[in-house]
């Protein structure tokens, strides 16, 4: 504790003696926000008053400005006069794709909507913070979501969304070490278990949160006390009122005063239950608890009707009609779970989408490279067989010119030597094909296999088996379209009668493989 003091001092020295330096906005905008994420908002606030907005110099300053501005007046309830601030922000960090930094932004943007009675576009906004915030490491900003999500469904009567976010809540708040932040979420979870008739879990829950807040907790433990109270209405009503006047003593909860008007109604004092029931109504003029008003309004013309004064009970009837119509319109209006789950819904197939677009992006690219490849294999084959006809052709040209210089009598030495040359190089050429060649075909006679063969050594083989069966490679030749070297090696060996399993061995190729190169040779002849 004593170094973070000695830290929130230092930086506030620095920050005084360099907020009018315009060339460290942003070291001093950061100084500030560092203040706030240790809950030192008074302090931030003086601060943050002391940088000119004229010391902006760029877009990144001032979007970082109205960030820290807008959660410095949320944190010190400062109610925002304009959105404009932080939609800057928002722009700006959507354009330069900070995560982090636009999920604050989308928060922030978020619970000041909120305040102006917006909650279907704070929800939108909050779920958007959800998704960004997920993808970092930032661990208090997720919290301060789940947070929110958590108390919003609550306070709509979403309790399953409630939990859930309370229970990712309660997890970082572990994860942190913050008891305050433990015991905020373990009070949404109580209200949560209770709310879906789960009492057990909600004692459960009541009980650890009592070790975690100090008697001087104004800000929760009025509403621990609560919770206790209606925990016990039933089974330990003195119990229950204790609780109850402790949370009212501190803080006047609406709600406080309605479970112990139902205590003092059990126990017929009618005049305690109208005295609480009035402190209810009064308390919640100026909140959205629609559904309280509705219930008390009931029970107070309840009570009417047995005193027989008709004419109260009516006006008390028209009234709790009036608020159950305005309640029905606010949920119509919001409808919490189907928005989050439309949002999820749109989140989720977003996500299988590009999913699929990203798998087809890589078949795609896939199947290119291989009718790349197989077409660069197919053109080498073509090629070296171009050559090899080329050289056969020119070794049978060149011989014949020298034959007939030789023949004629006519005394060119130099061009028959230039020829003889010539003839000397292809048939050098030839004879290292050939030797090849007839290397593999030995090699194939001793049991070797063509698994470590490339298209060059199928050519080369079929070559030399010319020596041995012309007739039968030029039949391949003319009789097929285009047989490549493979597929007249599968044939020649059929030829020379060997088996299919003989033929599976060499080649490396499955039962399945071998009948469809069969297939695919009978299909190409002519």
């Amino acid at each position: 504790m004593k170094t973070n003091s000695f830290l929130i001092f230092f930086w506030i020295l620095m920050l005084l003696t360099g907020c009018h330096d315009r060339n460290h906005v942003e070291e001093q905008l950061a100084m500030i926000d560092t203040l706030l994420s240790h809950d030192k908002v008074d302090s931030a606030k003086n601060l943050f008053e002391m940088i000119p907005q004229e010391y902006l110099r760029s877009r990144k300053d001032s979007a970082y400005y109205f960030l820290v501005q807008t959660e410095t007046n949320y944190r010190n309830r400062i109610p925002t006069k304009s959105d404009s601030g932080i939609n800057y922000s928002l722009r700006y960090y959507e354009t330069i794709n900070d995560n982090e930094k636009l999920a604050r932004a989308l928060f922030y943007k978020g619970v000041t909507t909120f305040n102006k009675n917006r909650i279907k576009q704070t929800i939108h906004l909050l779920k958007q913070a959800e998704e960004l915030a997920e993808k970092t490491d930032n661990l208090l900003l997720r919290h301060k979501i789940y947070d929110k999500l958590s108390y919003y469904n609550g306070d709509a009567y979403e309790y399953e969304l409630s939990k859930r976010y309370a229970l990712k809540a309660l997890e970082i708040s572990r994860t942190i070490g913050s008891k305050r932040r433990q015991g905020a979420a373990l009070l949404y979870l109580i209200t949560c278990y209770f709310e879906t008739g789960q009492k057990d879990s909600a004692l459960i829950c009541a009980n650890q949160c009592s070790s975690l807040l100090s008697l001087q907790d104004t800000i929760n433990l009025p509403y621990l006390f609560y919770d206790f109270g209606r925990i016990y209405e039933k089974d330990d009503p003195q119990l229950a009122k204790a609780y109850l006047k402790k949370a009212i003593a501190i803080k006047g909860i609406p709600n406080a005063y309605k479970t112990l008007a139902n205590i003092y109604l059990r126990e017929d004092s009618m005049e305690k239950v109208r005295e609480m029931w009035e402190q209810a109504l009064y308390r919640t003029r100026l909140t959205k608890m629609n559904t309280m008003r509705v219930d008390i309004f009931n029970a107070m013309r309840q009570q009417c009707m047995e005193r027989k004064d008709y004419e109260q009970a009516n006006a008390l009837a028209d009234s709790a009609m009036a608020w159950q119509k305005r309640y029905y319109d606010t949920q119509e209006q919001e409808r919490l779970a189907e928005i989050q789950a439309k949002y999820d819904k749109e989140r989720a197939e977003q996500e299988l989408w590009n999913k699929v677009y990203g798998w087809g992006l890589v078949i795609v690219v896939i199947g290119g490279l291989l009718i790349t490849g197989l077409g660069y294999y197919s053109y080498r084959g073509m090629k070296a067989a171009k050559e090899l006809a080329e050289t056969r052709a020119q070794l049978a040209d060149y011989t014949r010119k020298a034959e007939e210089l030789e023949t004629s009598g006519q005394q060119n030495t130099k061009e028959v030597a230039r020829l003889n040359r010539k003839i000397s190089e292809l048939q050098q050429r030839q004879a290292g094909i050939l030797a090849n060649g007839k290397r593999l075909y030995d090699s194939l006679q001793q049991g070797a296999t063509t698994v470590r063969w490339g298209k060059a050594d199928y050519t080369d083989f079929i070559e030399y088996y010319k020596l041995k069966d012309l007739a039968y490679v030029n039949d391949l030749q003319t009789d097929y379209d285009r047989l490549s070297p493979k597929y007249m090696f599968f044939a020649i060996m059929e030829h020379e009668g060997r088996t299919d399993e003989e033929i599976m061995r060499v080649m490396g190729i499955s039962e399945s493989t071998m009948r469809s190169t069969r297939s695919r040779i009978n299909s190409k002849m002519k």
